[in-house]
C-alpha cells in the first residue's frame, strides 16, 4: 500500500506544472564538465629543502631572511684615534678611557631561484640587509664605524641607518658572476660575532669553479680591486698628496680546497694591482715634478685548516689559517661589510681605519704602500699577516661555545717610517686578539647570543728621521675590552 503510494505521488510530481518549468528552465543550461581543481604550488626537491614552483613556471624559487638585534659595548682610549693619516707627530698627553655603549636592530631578505634548462640549472641569488643603529654606527661606508674628527662632538644618541646589497650573483655550469663571497676566503668569521682579522669580503667577481674529483675543487676568478683597497701614505711633504690613480686590472685569485670526514683545507692566492699616484705642488716642492703615478703588483696567500673533532660532538671543529700580503692589506684586515662597530674597523676606497692608538696622538693605519723620497714617487709597499684559531663546542644540541684568537701585524721599510718634517710617516704595528662567545638556540633557526673580546695594539715607533724630526719612543700598547649581545631570528 505504501509502494503504491508512493509511484501515484511521483507521477502527480512529473506531471505538475512545477516540474515542467524547472526541467525547462534547466534544459536552457549548456551541460559543462567538473571545474578544474586549484593548481597550487609545488616543492623543487631537487634543489634543496624550501624550493618551490608556481602554477605554470620551470623556475624553482626560494625565500628567506633574517632579523637581528644588537647591543654593543666598548671601553677605549680616545686618545686611540688619529682623525687623519699622515698627521705630524704630537705630545698629546693620553685622553679620559670612556666607555661607550652602541647597537641597533634590522633584518634582510634573500631570493635564491633555479631555472632547469637542457644544458643544466641556473641559479640566481640575491640578499639585501638594513640596518638601524645609534652609538658607534656610521654612515661613511655600509656602516662601517670611522672615529669623527672632532671627537668632543660625538653624539651617542645619533640614530644612523643603511642599506646595501650583500649578494647577487648568477651560476651557471660552474660560473659565477656578480656580488659573492670572495673564493680567497676560509674561515671568514664562522664562529664569531665581532670581526677577527684575515680576509672575509664580499666583492664582484667572474669566477670559476670546477671540480677534478670528489671532495676536491679548485676556482679561479677575477675580483673587483677597489673592494680589496687600503689607504696610500706618502712620506716626502706636508701638503703633498698620494692615493690610488684608478685599476686597469680586476685582481686574480685561485684556491684549491679539499674536503673530507677530517674537515676541510684551502691553499688560496691573489695578485693585487696598485696604480698609484703622488702630487706635490711646485710651491711646495721646488724642483720636484708636480705629479708621479707608479705602477706595481702585491700579492696575498693563504692557508687554511678545518679539523673536525667527532670524539668531542658531532659538529665540534677547530680552525687555523694563516695570511701573509705584501701591498694587499685588505687581504689581512678584516670583514669588509660589518653590521656594527667592531675593534677591526676595515677601510674601504678613502675611508682611513686607524688602529689602536700606540702612541698620543698616532695610529697606524693599513696603507697598501707609502710614497717615499728615494726615488722620488716611489711606492714602497706594506707587508704583513694575520694569524687565526678558533674553536667551537656544542654542550648540548642547543647550547654551543667558540674560542677564538687573532694575531695581526704591519710591517713597512724604513724610508715608509721615516716622515719629512710634518708628515708621521707609517708605523709598524701589532694586534692581539682573544674572545669567546656562548650561544643559545631554543627554536629552530632562533639564536640568543652573547661575546666577550680583548684587543692589545701597539706600535714599533719610528725610524730615525735625521736632526730635523727625531724619531719617536716606543709606544705603550692600547687595550680595549668589547662585548655583544645579539638575538637574531633566520627564516
Amino acid at each position: 500500500m505504501t509502494f503504491g503510494l508512493g509511484r501515484i505521488l511521483g507521477v502527480a510530481l512529473l506531471a505538475s506544472p512545477l516540474f515542467t518549468a524547472l526541467s525547462a528552465r534547466g534544459a536552457d543550461r549548456p551541460v559543462t564538465s567538473e571545474p578544474a581543481p586549484i593548481s597550487y604550488a609545488q616543492t623543487c626537491d631537487a634543489y634543496g629543502a624550501g624550493y618551490f614552483t608556481l602554477p605554470g613556471s620551470d623556475v624553482c624559487l626560494r625565500f628567506g631572511g633574517t632579523v637581528f638585534s644588537d647591543l654593543y659595548l666598548r671601553h677605549v682610549p680616545l686618545s686611540a684615534f688619529t682623525p687623519n693619516p699622515g698627521a705630524p707627530l704630537n705630545a698629546a698627553s693620553h685622553a679620559p678611557t670612556p666607555s661607550s655603549v652602541g647597537g641597533g636592530f634590522g633584518g634582510g631578505v634573500n631570493i635564491g631561484a633555479q631555472f632547469p634548462t637542457e644544458a643544466g640549472p641556473v641559479a640566481g641569488y640575491v640578499a639585501a640587509t638594513t640596518v638601524f643603529g645609534a652609538g658607534l654606527l656610521s654612515p661613511n661606508h655600509a656602516g662601517i664605524y670611522s672615529p669623527q674628527a672632532n671627537l668632543s662632538g660625538y653624539d651617542p644618541n645619533a640614530w644612523l641607518n643603511f642599506t646595501r646589497l650583500d649578494q647577487a650573483w648568477l651560476q651557471f655550469a660552474g660560473w659565477t658572476a656578480g656580488r659573492s663571497q670572495s673564493i680567497f676566503d676560509f674561515y671568514a668569521d664562522a664562529y664569531n660575532i665581532m670581526p677577527l682579522r684575515g680576509s672575509n669580503a664580499h666583492t664582484e667577481m667572474l669566477a670559476y669553479r670546477f671540480q677534478p674529483t670528489p671532495g676536491v675543487m679548485a676556482a679561479l676568478a677575477l675580483e673587483n680591486n677597489r673592494e680589496r683597497r687600503n689607504l696610500i701614505g706618502q712620506a716626502i711633504n706636508a701638503n703633498a698628496s698620494a692615493d690610488y690613480s684608478g685599476a686597469q686590472f680586476p685582481d686574480p685569485v685561485a684556491a684549491l680546497r679539499v674536503e673530507g670526514p677530517f674537515g676541510a683545507a684551502q691553499l688560496s692566492g691573489a695578485a693585487h694591482e696598485l696604480r698609484t699616484r703622488y702630487a706635490a705642488p711646485e710651491s711646495v716642492a721646488p724642483g720636484q715634478p708636480d705629479a708621479s703615478a707608479s705602477t706595481q703588483w702585491g700579492f696575498a696567500a693563504q692557508g687554511g685548516l678545518k679539523v673536525n673533532l667527532p670524539n668531542l660532538s658531532d659538529a665540534d671543529a677547530m680552525i687555523l689559517q694563516a695570511t701573509y700580503a705584501r701591498g694587499a692589506s685588505a687581504y689581512l684586515t678584516g670583514d669588509n661589510q660589518p653590521l656594527f662597530a667592531g675593534v677591526n674597523d676595515p677601510s674601504h676606497p678613502g675611508i682611513a681605519s686607524p688602529r689602536l692608538g700606540a702612541a698620543p696622538g698616532l695610529t697606524s693605519y693599513d696603507y697598501d704602500c707609502v710614497t717615499t723620497a728615494q726615488p722620488f714617487g716611489h711606492c714602497d709597499q706594506s707587508s704583513g699577516y694575520a694569524v687565526i684559531a678558533a674553536f667551537k663546542h656544542f654542550w648540548t644540541p642547543t647550547v654551543s661555545s667558540s674560542l677564538f684568537a687573532s694575531f695581526f701585524g704591519m710591517n713597512y721599510t724604513e724610508a715608509a717610517r721615516t716622515g719629512a718634517p710634518g708628515v708621521a710617516g707609517a708605523s709598524n704595528y701589532r694586534e692581539t686578539s682573544v674572545g669567546a662567545n656562548l650561544t643559545w638556540t631554543p627554536l629552530k633557526n632562533l639564536m640568543v647570543g652573547g661575546e666577550l673580546a680583548f684587543t692589545q695594539g701597539k706600535g714599533a715607533g719610528l725610524a730615525p728621521a735625521g736632526p730635523q724630526q727625531p724619531s719617536a719612543p716606543a709606544w705603550p700598547a692600547a687595550n680595549e675590552w668589547s662585548g655583544r649581545i645579539r638575538v637574531q631570528h633566520n627564516f
